[in-house]
């Protein structure tokens, strides 16, 4: 059988400064293509769907569209896309959590800073894997749709994603890929 060594030869040696500098190295060039592909959110950003599925609710911030579980017609300032319970849901876009909230309405509620002055909400969530203060980038999974609240039972499960830019709601459906 093969003799294996417990170090590697150049630490047998005593010579710790080539895996130092490659490590250095490494660090650097992953640093170089995470800063090669991050992101900055603006106008012409291009978003992931966070689920695949059909948008039940258009935004619709300035006319009134019908809510069958309430029986009342309401302005709504994000997309409501259909989705199954536990369906996985991913960041859109790449940012930082901003905060985890819980809301009557919208389930559990995370909100996420995009930078430039935007945020994206992400309502109707369960096992959720990320925390406040925590960086996501684009793709990644976030957790998992929820049964809908007693608000929605009647328009089923879905994701509530909705976006503001300097606090104001925005379509998300104008960033969000084709």
């Amino acid at each position: 059988a093969p003799e294996v060594l417990d170090e590697t030869p150049a630490v047998a040696a005593g010579n710790t400064t080539d895996i130092e500098n490659a490590v250095a190295e490494s660090v650097a060039a992953a640093e170089a293509a995470n800063a090669a592909v991050a992101e900055t959110f603006g106008d012409d950003a291009k978003m992931v769907w966070p689920v695949k599925g059909e948008i039940l609710k258009e935004f619709s911030p300035d006319k009134t569209i019908y809510f069958e579980t309430l029986d009342q017609y309401k302005c709504n300032p994000a997309l409501l896309i259909k989705a199954d319970v536990n369906q996985e849901v991913v960041a859109a876009f790449g940012g930082t959590v901003e905060a985890l909230t819980q809301d009557g309405v919208n389930g559990l509620m995370i909100t996420v800073d995009l930078g430039n002055g935007y945020k994206a909400i992400y309502g109707q969530m369960k096992d959720v894997n990320v925390k406040e203060g925590d960086t996501m980038v684009k793709g990644q999974a976030i957790g998992n749709v929820a049964q809908p609240t007693k608000y929605y039972t009647e328009e089923g499960s879905h994701l509530y994603f909705g976006m503001t830019k300097e606090g104001t709601p925005v379509n998300p459906q104008d960033y969000l890929e084709k």
